[in-house]
């Protein structure tokens, strides 16, 4: 009596931590006509696709044949297809709704934390990919009596089937979340989700028909293999998680501190990814991979750059309360609070950081690896490229206190600076073309000045390219006198970063939230 007890206690607690969202999502699914009929429809293709190609195959049997390989080629590609195309679209679609205009308020309401909410729906989703996995997991293995394929190799694919619909989930409840209409967030999923799920497809289909025929189970005792495998595997769950804490911060309310986690967790990943790609540079002997991950690295913090100028320039009384009094203390979380200038000096920081510890990379291994002269390269060209992006943030910025004084203007700054900097980008060259239709090159012009991507367009591995002299001056003047034309934007909100004075005389407002009209 006392074992049943225990076994009905533990339950019991299983089940009051339970996710309610998880909870609710599957019974949604169980419930749902929608995935029970896929499940059936999908087991009637996995059978009747093995027994016609059984039926239709005489040599199957022989030492030489390689119907094995074949056959779960198609189970793979049937698998990917059908979890790709229904179970974002179902977890993405029915966050869409909840997200919606007339219902949008329960989110706020809730009691559950947004991180409780995104993680529900993601953990719902793989569930349901779980039973269709399930459902063609055994088919798959049952090909290795086919002959050509090893099952190291097939539990290997499973796996990397799973992270990719794990991305592909994720990506569809951040579509699902963005605070769009329905019909904009439609058009959105065509041109953006449908693009990047079935292009992941794709990649990872190509990338299973090679790795099936290179005998992957062989090597899997070997550390060569696992050593890039792991890293691959880290850096791209790191990058669901970036994908997590950006829906959460979408779905959280506006006087909340949104940018926090997110910042937290990209600082944490760059940290671990840069001694994981450390580890493998010491063991290999080179600097490749440490300066492939500064290019992966810089690209995502400079579009976090471009993203953070949308971000609050006056901080609420909410925000306020929640800063730091310690001076110490304050100084690191300036950088991982939200707003505007917290956003963009976190990014410069995290990016100065970046090329640098690569560059020093670069000069240990210059004496043993002919590539750290292509990456200090590559690592100047990414360099100015961040001050060209950083002379259009500031610019955008300019226009929008110039132009759009209101508070709701804010959140459209990004936009504003992806619109100029699309115009540097095309218009010169439609100026260009239009001049000297006949003789004109794609490298070397002047109407590449304002073009981001300069410097990699006329990279020269041996020394520094006129293009690349060109760009440096360019962008670090107009850079400059951008942030001298914003320094009373920039000024004013480090000196407000502030802890509330809840004792102050004039109504408990301290000197950190005076003038603060808003918390959006």
């Amino acid at each position: 009596m006392s074992m049943t007890g225990g076994l009905f206690g533990v339950a019991s607690w299983v089940d009051d931590r339970m996710n309610p969202i998880v909870v609710k999502e599957l019974r949604q699914a169980v419930q749902s006509r929608f995935i029970v009929s896929i499940l059936m429809l999908f087991l009637v293709i996995l059978l009747t696709t093995l027994l016609l190609y059984v039926l239709n195959t005489d040599t199957i049997g022989q030492v030489t044949g390689n119907h094995g390989a074949n056959l779960f080629h198609i189970f793979q590609g049937m698998l990917l297809t059908t979890c790709l195309l229904f179970v974002p679209i179902y977890v993405g679609g029915r966050l869409a709704v909840e997200r919606s205009s007339t219902t949008s308020d329960l989110l706020f309401v809730s009691t559950l934390r947004p991180s409780s909410i995104v993680w529900g729906k993601l953990l719902a989703g793989m569930i349901v990919t779980a039973l269709i996995f399930s459902a063609c997991a055994p088919f798959m293995v049952v090909t290795y009596l086919l002959r050509g394929i090893d099952p190291p190799t097939i539990l290997f694919v499973i796996g990397l089937d799973l992270l990719v619909v794990l991305a592909a989930v994720q990506m569809a409840i951040l579509i699902g979340a963005v605070p769009i209409s329905l019909v904009v967030k439609i058009v959105l999923t065509l041109f953006l989700g449908v693009s990047f799920i079935w292009t992941l497809g794709l990649i990872t289909f190509a990338l299973v028909w090679e790795m099936s025929t290179w005998g992957i189970g062989s090597r899997m005792g070997e550390w060569e293999f696992w050593a890039p495998v792991l890293g691959f595997v880290i850096c791209w769950l790191g990058g669901v998680g970036l994908v997590f804490f950006l829906t959460v911060a979408l779905i959280s309310s506006p006087p909340s501190n949104r940018a926090f986690p997110l910042r937290l967790y990209m600082t944490g990943v760059w940290a671990v990814s840069l001694g994981v790609f450390i580890y493998l540079d010491s063991y290999y002997g080179h600097g490749e991979m440490l300066f492939v991950w500064a290019a992966f690295a810089s690209a995502i913090l400079l579009i976090a750059m471009i993203i953070s100028i949308s971000e609050r320039d006056k901080l609420g009384p909410r925000l306020c309360r929640s800063i730091p009094k310690n001076f110490l203390l304050r100084v690191p979380a300036f950088f991982l609070f939200s707003g505007a200038v917290s956003g963009l000096c976190w990014s410069i920081l995290m990016t100065v950081l970046t090329l640098g510890i690569a560059w020093i990379a670069g000069l240990i291994y210059s004496s043993r690896s002919s590539f750290s002269d292509e990456g200090i390269q590559m690592l100047a060209a990414i360099g100015i490229a961040g001050l060209y992006l950083l002379a259009y943030a500031m610019t955008a910025v300019l226009l929008r206190r110039w132009l759009f004084r209101h508070a709701a203007a804010v959140a459209s700054t990004s936009a504003i600076a992806i619109f100029l900097v699309a115009m540097g980008c095309i218009v010169p060259v439609i100026v260009a073309f239009a001049v000297n239709p006949t003789n004109w090159d794609i490298r070397g012009d002047w109407w590449l000045a304002l073009n981001p991507l300069s410097p990699i367009f006329e990279l020269d591995h041996s020394r520094w390219t006129r293009l690349q002299t060109r760009g440096l001056v360019i962008s670090s003047i107009w850079a400059a006198a951008m942030v001298l034309l914003n320094i009373r934007w920039l000024g004013r909100q480090v000196a407000e970063f502030r802890p509330l004075v809840e004792d102050s005389p004039d109504l408990g407002v301290g000197p950190a939230v005076t003038g603060a009209t808003t918390d959006g």
